[in-house]
């Protein structure tokens, strides 16, 4: 998809300014206030966003954020398919799994999609798999030292992921981090379950299979 791309694009300058200094993202514990401070900031974030691909976009700013990530990726899942939205953050080589608009088989990453679509999501790092092996390679491969992988849920169903990967040399992931994503996760899918289902009506050839 285009559009994600040129509004990855467009917002360049702004992912390079992007706070790492965030008063949330580097505490080891989420206070209440805290957490009622990142929900309020979601909500001011998406209010003024209308259709899928703007919201996602302007979720996957958030979040890269509020987590101070060095990058965020907002993709669905339908059927056997992964679709990537969008992803921002740090251009780095090997931060992105898969580029904007990239459909790929949920085979590819069976064990988090097996996590994902109960609910749960998971917090890796180099050296602890978080109960999710796979994510050792991953990590590997995209160069980074730990991840969160946090369902996008609307109603009952699972739609897809919010994705945040933190470099090495940056303290890692946690719990409390994963406890958080899964409720700011959670209050995403509100907006995103009604813009997909507008998305599809609008253009029903958009998620092609894969061959």
């Amino acid at each position: 998809m285009s559009t994600t791309s040129e509004a990855q694009r467009g917002h360049a300058k702004g992912v390079g300014s992007v706070s790492q200094e965030s008063d949330v993202g580097d505490r080891r514990e989420w206070s209440p206030t805290a957490r009622l401070a990142a929900a309020n900031r979601m909500r001011e974030s998406l209010k003024d966003r209308a259709g899928l691909l703007r919201i996602a976009e302007a979720a996957a700013f958030y979040f890269v954020d509020t987590f101070t990530a060095d990058a965020s990726a907002i993709t669905l899942v339908r059927g056997s398919e992964y679709r990537t939205l969008i992803t921002v953050g740090d251009p780095a080589p090997g931060v992105v799994r898969h580029d904007d608009g990239t459909v790929y088989p949920t085979s590819t990453y069976p064990q988090i999609t097996e996590v994902l679509r109960a609910g749960r999501g998971y917090v890796a790092s180099i050296g602890n798999d978080g109960g999710v092996p796979e994510t050792q390679a991953m990590l590997r491969s995209i160069r980074r030292s730990s991840c969160i992988g946090a369902p996008i849920i609307y109603r009952t169903n699972v739609l897809g992921e919010v994705f945040l990967t933190r470099r090495t040399g940056v303290h890692t992931f946690n719990g409390n981090d994963l406890a958080i994503a899964l409720d700011l996760s959670r209050q995403l899918g509100f907006r995103v379950g009604p813009a997909v289902v507008a998305y599809d009506q609008n253009n029903p050839d958009w998620w092609p299979e894969i061959e």
